[in-house]
C-alpha cells in the first residue's frame, strides 16, 4: 500500500513537471525576438503579434491571425510579392478577398511612379484599412451584444464595464454608455480612406508618405507632419483621429444616420462631412468624391471585401 502510494505521488510530480515545463515554453515563445526570414530576393517578411491595447477586444481573449509585416528594395519587387499572392485591386474587388500583407514602409522609388496610374499605392493600403476596420468592427460587435443583454434586462460584469471605461478613454468619449461609444466605435469606409492617402500623398509619392510613414496628412504640429513607425500605425492614427476629434463629430454623426437605416457606410457620401480636415474645405472634399468616383472605390465599401482568414 505504502509502495503504491509512493508511485502515485511521483507520477503526480512528474506530471506537474511536465505542465511547469510546457507553460515555460509556451512563454518564452511569446517573448522571444521572431528572427527575419527572407523571400525571393529582397522581401523581407515578418511575421509579428499585432500589439494589444487595452481599450480593445483583443485584450479580453479575442484572437486574431498573424500579420505578414513585408519589407521591399523596389516597385518592381513589390510587383513580385503581389504576383506570387495572385492579388489584384480587379480581385479583390470582384472575390471580395484581400491577402493579410502589410508594408512597414512604402519602397522608396515609388516616388517615380505616374499619379495617375500607381493602382501599387491602393493596393499596399487597402489591407491595412481592412485591418484596422476588422479591429474595431471587433469592439463593435461586442459593444452590440452588450446592448442587446441590457436591452433583456441582463447585468453587465465588473469585467466589462472595466472595458466600457478603457473604450471611452481610448476613444476620448465623455460617457461610457453603450449609445454613445457606438457613435465611436466604428469603422472608416475604405474608399474614403484610400482616397484621402492618394490625395495627401500624390499616390504614394510625397516625401512625408515615403520618409514619415505618413499617407493621411497626420500633422503632430501646426508646421511638422507626423512621422510613423509603420504604415499600419499611421493607419490607425488616422482612423483614430476621425474617430474622437472634435472637429470630426459630423462625419460621425452621419456615419450613425447611415447605420440607423441600415445603410452601406458610402464613403463618397461621408467625405462631405470632412471640409475641416483641410484649409481648402469643400473643394478637398469634392476631390475626395471625385477620386472615388473616377477610381472605382467605392467597391471598397462593399462589406465582402475583406482580409483572408
Amino acid at each position: 500500500m505504502l509502495k503504491q502510494s509512493k508511485t502515485q505521488i511521483s507520477l503526480i510530480v512528474i506530471l506537474g513537471l511536465m505542465i511547469l515545463g510546457q507553460a515555460g515554453f509556451v512563454i518564452y515563445q511569446n517573448f522571444i525576438p521572431v528572427p527575419e526570414e527572407s523571400v525571393g530576393t529582397q522581401a523581407v517578411v515578418l511575421e509579428k503579434k499585432s500589439v494589444v491595447s487595452a481599450g480593445s477586444a483583443k485584450a479580453f481573449g479575442l484572437n486574431y491571425p498573424q500579420e505578414k509585416y513585408i519589407q521591399v528594395s523596389s516597385v518592381k519587387e513589390l510587383g513580385k510579392v503581389f504576383n506570387n499572392l495572385d492579388y489584384t485591386l480587379a480581385k479583390a474587388k470582384s472575390e471580395g478577398q484581400v491577402p493579410r500583407l502589410f508594408l512597414s514602409k512604402l519602397p522608396q522609388d515609388m516616388k517615380h511612379k505616374k499619379k495617375s496610374s500607381n493602382s501599387d499605392f491602393v493596393q499596399v493600403l487597402l489591407p491595412h484599412i481592412l485591418r484596422v476596420n476588422e479591429q474595431i468592427l471587433s469592439d463593435r460587435e461586442r459593444l452590440l451584444d452588450m446592448q442587446e443583454r441590457k436591452q433583456n434586462g441582463q447585468h453587465l460584469r465588473h469585467s466589462e464595464k472595466m472595458w466600457l471605461s478603457k473604450l471611452a478613454s481610448e476613444y476620448r468619449c465623455k460617457s461610457t454608455k453603450i449609445e454613445s461609444l457606438l457613435m465611436h466605435v466604428d469603422i472608416v469606409p475604405p474608399s474614403l480612406a484610400l482616397a484621402q492617402g492618394i490625395l495627401e500623398t500624390g499616390g504614394g509619392r510625397s516625401h512625408a508618405a515615403l520618409k514619415k510613414n505618413s499617407p493621411f496628412g497626420y500633422m503632430a504640429t501646426k508646421t511638422k507632419v507626423a512621422k510613423f513607425e509603420s504604415l499600419q500605425h499611421s493607419v490607425e492614427a488616422y482612423v483614430k483621429n476621425l474617430n474622437r476629434h472634435q472637429a470630426y463629430s459630423v462625419f460621425r454623426k452621419d456615419r450613425a444616420s447611415l447605420r440607423a437605416k441600415n445603410q452601406t457606410l458610402c464613403g463618397h457620401k461621408l467625405a462631405s462631412c470632412l471640409t475641416k480636415y483641410s484649409v481648402r474645405g469643400t473643394a478637398y472634399t469634392r476631390d475626395l468624391q471625385h477620386l472615388i468616383h473616377n477610381r472605382g472605390l467605392k467597391a471598397y465599401d462593399s462589406g465582402h471585401v475583406r482580409l483572408k482568414p
